[in-house]
């Protein structure tokens, strides 16, 4: 079979420094025949599937598209490999008479297989692996061609296009609004009695030049886009029902924009080809050396003038109400942004409803499978598509019983290592380890007491001085939501039992669950958990599973919070 994404971490942890199969006792030869559909191939290696070094244990040649191995092997998965990338996961076992059909142009799939319960169980699970792919492709396929999907995502694309070119084009006005105010400023400084004095009349013409052009320049890009925009945006084709909310907010944004670019119209485009005229003029003067010429010059500066008296300073005001209406739209655009990409995931969510159904059912198939034959060394193949965070009690239980039929294969042994140390039995989504201690009047307390609560362990001591601190947090969140479930189980490092009340006195820390054994760092609940620092912290779900560890402040309260209510 070959690798894919569904058995990479598998392989991952298989990954160890060294391979070697366990030959200590003679085995009994196993036959497998191979037919190959749709083939290629000319070679095959059977080698080892996990491992740095690539052993060899068996080759054949590909005659008339099938291969035949006698293999004197431990019972291990194996990987058929075809060279190119190409190549198969098989399980070999003592004894058995094997026949396989594969598909040359999908090995990660079983056509049919006999005489090989490992490879039937493979077959089995693959088929269900399988489906899960053609559910996905079949789905996003779907979805792809999804009217309403099309539609939303057209619209939340075109509406953010629409207001970043309406920012854009705001912004050329607004700068043609400061270019005619400096034109008008000039003419206040330079010709406060409506005539520029001869002496200033260089400076002027140059600096009025300037920012005639810089107001036909800004305003150019508006004008365009008033001759444009209807054909490139269109927002009321195609509109579907049950979003009448929606619309009115964007028709009022739509009419807010039209309204201000009005103004900017009417204000600004009334006297944009006068401007467009005077530099025309001017540049006409100066081509023909005839700007020079005191009446032209004069006559020049006049329409100048009479233009800023005629148009700009009327319509001064127009800058600041434009200014305020722009403002007051600035987050309009992407508040329909927001909520056309809202109905957008509303409609992927139903797709995604339709994905996870078919998948927790496909899952679920595979865990069953994974359960029937958690003995059989092939379970490696498939337990590691499901974390082990959200399903420890599957890994417990494929570990278990693989500990049992093969106690010394290298994964085996590592990961019932792994499983029976501090780290393995806390980690998130084992059963919390039992504990028993003594309380500060010397009875015993069970964790194990408190199954059905949500729980937090709670290790610290009175002379940690961010345990401490911390308290005050546990202690609010256990007044919260302590008649709601919540208990706490505080384990102590303290040595000095005088201390240890004494804190729990101080502190306010009012919930009865508090143990030690006083053996300060050498406690024996830190050892089964593998505290090697304080405070530290787990969270038990109602079952009694870690679910969290070393939460603080709100992220403890939030996970408490779901917890309780689940």
């Amino acid at each position: 079979m070959k690798y894919s994404k569904i058995f990479a971490i598998l392989f991952a942890v298989m990954m160890i420094n060294s391979f070697v199969i366990a030959q200590n006792t003679k085995t009994k030869t196993s036959t497998v025949q191979v037919n190959l559909e749709n083939n290629t191939f000319k070679h095959v290696d059977l080698i080892n599937s996990y491992g740095n070094e690539r052993k060899v244990f068996a080759s054949a040649d590909i005659v008339n598209d099938q291969f035949t191995m006698n293999l004197d092997l431990e019972n291990d998965i194996y990987r058929f490999d075809f060279g190119n990338d190409n190549y198969f996961l098989y399980v070999v076992k003592p004894g058995e008479n094997v026949k396989l059909t594969l598909n040359a142009e999908d090995l990660q799939v079983v056509p049919a297989v006999t005489g090989s319960p490992s490879m039937t169980f493979v077959q089995e699970a693959t088929r269900y692996t399988s489906r899960k792919k053609v559910v996905v492709d079949s789905l996003n396929a779907a979805l792809q061609v999804d009217p309403k999907q099309v539609y939303w995502s057209r619209l939340a694309q075109n509406i953010n296009f629409y207001t970043q070119t309406n920012d854009d084009v705001d912004n050329y006005i607004s700068e043609t609004y400061k270019s005619a105010e400096s034109l008008a400023a000039l003419c206040q400084q330079t010709a406060p009695s409506g005539k520029v004095k001869g002496s200033d009349m260089e400076t002027f013409t140059t600096a009025a030049t300037k920012a005639l052009k810089d107001i036909d320049n800004n305003y150019r890009p508006f004008a365009n886009y008033l001759e444009n925009v209807g054909n490139y945006y269109n927002f009321t084709d195609g509109r579907e029902s049950g979003h009448s909310d929606y619309y009115a907010k964007l028709d009022s944004y739509i009419q807010r924009v039209n309204a201000r670019h009005q103004l900017a119209q009417n204000s600004l485009g009334s006297y944009m080809d006068k401007v467009q005229k005077l530099i025309a003029d001017r540049d006409s003067l100066v081509y023909n050396d005839l700007m020079g010429q005191k009446k032209n010059a004069n006559a020049w500066t006049a329409r100048v003038i009479a233009l800023v008296e005629q148009y700009v300073r009327p319509n001064m005001d127009k800058s600041a109400e434009f200014a305020r209406q722009a403002e007051g739209q600035k987050s309009k655009g992407s508040e329909l942004v927001t909520d056309a990409q809202q109905i957008l995931r509303d409609v992927i969510n139903v797709y995604q409803k339709q994905y996870n159904e078919t998948d927790a059912y496909l899952n679920s198939k595979i865990i069953d499978l994974i359960k029937n034959n958690k003995d059989d060394i092939a379970a490696l193949m498939f337990v590691d598509m499901f974390p082990r965070e959200q399903n420890a009690a599957l890994h417990e239980e494929v570990v278990r019983a693989l500990h049992v039929t093969n106690p010394n294969h290298p994964i085996v042994k590592e990961r019932w290592n792994i499983l029976n140390s501090p780290a393995g039995k806390t980690s998130i989504g084992a059963l919390a380890p039992e504990l028993a201690f003594p309380d500060p009047d010397g009875n015993i307390r069970k964790l194990s007491d408190l199954r059905g609560k949500v729980v937090l362990i709670d290790f610290w001591a009175s002379w940690c001085g961010p345990c401490r601190r911390e308290s005050p947090n546990v202690r609010n969140v256990y007044a919260k939501y302590h008649d709601k479930g919540f208990e706490v189980f505080s384990v102590s490092l303290d040595r000095d039992a005088n201390n240890w009340k004494k804190a729990i006195k101080d502190d306010k820390l009012v919930w009865p669950n508090h143990v030690s054994d006083l053996k300060y760092w050498s406690s024996e609940a830190a050892a089964i958990y593998g505290v090697r620092s304080i405070p530290s912290m787990f969270l038990l779900d109602r079952e009694g599973r870690i679910v969290a560890k070393d939460l603080r402040g709100e992220a403890l309260e939030r996970a408490v919070k779901q917890l309780l209510e689940q």
